[in-house]
């Protein structure tokens, strides 16, 4: 009870730089499973079979689901939390994306989706807010976010970073695009623009039970 009354937390998450232009979402789901199991071999082909198993297929970003999937069948437990509750941020990309490219990539992200259900993984729609990833921190949990790399290049892409800390003023997060390991951070009245894609939020929680 003591430590929830606390505003402040930082989780000692490690760094791990992604390789490619396409594997954030995976990097930063590597950066959460080092912390909870120190026996995570960090790499490239973790690397990229976790992009593998969940990718968009029509766009090679990865779906919350996709990397809920990855960290289940890996002895992790994960939960999704959308603001909108359908695909991730596919459908504020300009261009968007023609018709049969979004039929495949729907079909893909539902097919992710039904193994996510069969294997336990959680689901909420809900705005996500500093509270909400205040109280993931607190219980252990570690947050991936999409946000706009736009907020560290000029590509307008989403882009998955993880969460390691809160406290009265700011949000602290590990980039994996970065060229070298630091704590990043964006201050708390910013949080509700930096969070999300083109308005659209998705996180993945992940822990160990």
């Amino acid at each position: 009870m003591q430590a929830e009354r606390r505003t402040s937390i930082h989780l000692d998450i490690p760094f791990y730089r992604q390789h490619y232009d396409f594997t954030c979402g995976p990097a930063s789901l590597m950066m959460a499973m080092k912390y909870l199991d120190n026996d995570v071999r960090l790499g490239k082909d973790l690397e990229l079979d976790l992009w593998r198993e969940g990718n968009l297929v029509a766009v090679w970003g990865t779906s919350r689901y996709g990397l809920a999937y990855s960290a289940a069948v890996r002895g992790f437990s994960a939960r999704v939390t959308s603001n909108t509750g359908g695909i991730d941020f596919v459908d504020r990309f300009v261009p968007p994306l023609n018709d049969p490219d979004m039929q495949m990539l729907e079909d893909h992200f539902y097919e992710r989706r039904t193994r996510c259900r069969k294997l336990g993984v959680r689901e909420r729609q809900e705005t996500i807010t500093g509270k909400t990833l205040r109280k993931s921190l607190f219980l252990n949990h570690v947050p991936l976010i999409v946000t706009n790399s736009l907020f560290f290049s000029k590509d307008d892409l989403p882009h998955w970073i993880a969460v390691t800390g809160i406290d009265d003023n700011f949000m602290y997060f590990n980039n994996p695009s970065d060229a070298n390991p630091k704590k990043r951070k964006t201050g708390l009245p910013a949080l509700q623009e930096f969070v999300g894609y083109r308005g659209a939020q998705s996180m993945v929680e992940i822990w160990k039970q």
